[in-house]
């Protein structure tokens, strides 16, 4: 910038000019007056609130009054409350999932059990043992009824520590009893009772050699009782001429089967007419309670059943029914859908 004495000096007749460059001097010494004088009172205006001392927003507990003191209280009181409902809520929650997680672990333990029964892959034991099926002949009306196994064998075997007379009065107390039990069972015709044992397959039987065994496939033993036919004929003791009867009437059929199978257990097809509540083996229709009395007959290894009729699980009746009172927790009439 110029000086003033230069200015005027080469321009000595413009008194105006040189007036304007003053006061434009002085406006900027009063501009940078100005800024410095506001640079000092931020500072001074942060320096003085930075030294008010912080005020406390919490009373001191000892100061409180009686009745501050028990609002104070009785706020803690219910919130304490709530924390130890929430918790118990938690707890609940906490149980009622491992409760479902428990009941889910055997629902798939039971399922895979099935699934693996029907595939083949659980190994069963004591299929050593042969497959029978136990009746009575009813000579006076030619009808032939499937026996319950474990009742019959329960009163034919003689117990540790029983003498022999014990022995014999009971097992006579309890075969009248299973006689008027048969009694109540469904009679059927020596057809009806070859359809229902041809309806089973044969079965791989094991035979333990001294170094190893051998396989045989067999048909299902018949076994019939001779002295609870007599009983169920209302006979007391059974003579020569009703057992030779009863042999002959056995010996006219039981001699066929469903054909061969490479299964170690006897296998049926079943027919389920879900509406009315019937079953059809072979042909002869039978109840609910029917089928369980001929199932409970069999013994030894048991036997295998295939459902078809129905699609998904099987009816309820038939589970209650049939299945459950019997036993049959092996293979599945069908194979759980979802799987």
């Amino acid at each position: 910038m110029k000086s003033l004495n230069e200015q005027y000096t080469g321009n000595s007749s413009n008194v105006y000019e040189t007036f304007a460059d003053l006061i434009f001097c002085a406006l900027i010494v009063l501009v940078l007056f100005v800024m410095t004088l506001a640079i000092e009172v931020s500072q001074r205006v942060r320096t003085k609130v930075a030294a008010i001392p912080e005020v406390s927003v919490v009373k001191d507990v000892a100061s409180l009054s009686a009745e501050e003191v028990a609002e104070l209280s009785k706020e803690l009181q219910q919130q304490k409350a709530a924390l130890e409902s929430q918790r118990s809520a938690m707890l609940e929650q906490q149980e009622e999932i491992r409760r479902l997680g428990e009941v889910a672990k055997k629902q798939r333990e039971k399922v895979a059990s099935h699934v693996a029964a029907l595939q083949g892959e659980q190994r069963f034991t004591g299929a050593t043992e042969p497959s029978k099926v136990l009746v009575a002949y009813n000579y006076r009306t030619d009808k032939v009824v499937f026996v319950r196994q474990k009742e019959f064998a329960h009163a034919t075997t003689q117990k540790a520590g029983e003498s022999i007379l014990e022995y014999l009065a009971r097992s006579t107390r309890e075969l009248v009893q299973l006689a008027l039990l048969s009694r109540e069972q469904r009679f059927y015709s020596l057809d009806e009772a070859n359809a229902i044992f041809s309806a089973f397959t044969e079965y791989q039987q094991i035979n333990p050699t001294r170094s190893s065994y051998t396989i045989t496939s067999e048909l299902i033993s018949l076994s019939y009782a001779l002295k609870l036919s007599a009983f169920i004929a209302g006979d007391e003791e059974l003579t020569d001429s009703a057992e030779r009867e009863i042999e002959l009437a056995i010996n006219r059929g039981f001699r066929t089967s469903a054909g061969p199978s490479d299964s170690m257990y006897p296998s049926a097809t079943v027919t389920v007419l879900v509406n009315q509540k019937r079953l059809l083996l072979d042909g002869v229709s039978m109840s609910a309670n029917e089928f369980k009395d001929v199932l409970l007959a069999f013994g030894g290894r048991g036997v295998m059943l295939d459902f078809e009729g129905y699609a998904g699980s099987p009816p309820d009746w038939l589970t209650k029914e049939v299945l459950e009172p019997t036993g049959y927790i092996g293979k599945t009439p069908k194979v759980p859908s979802g799987l």
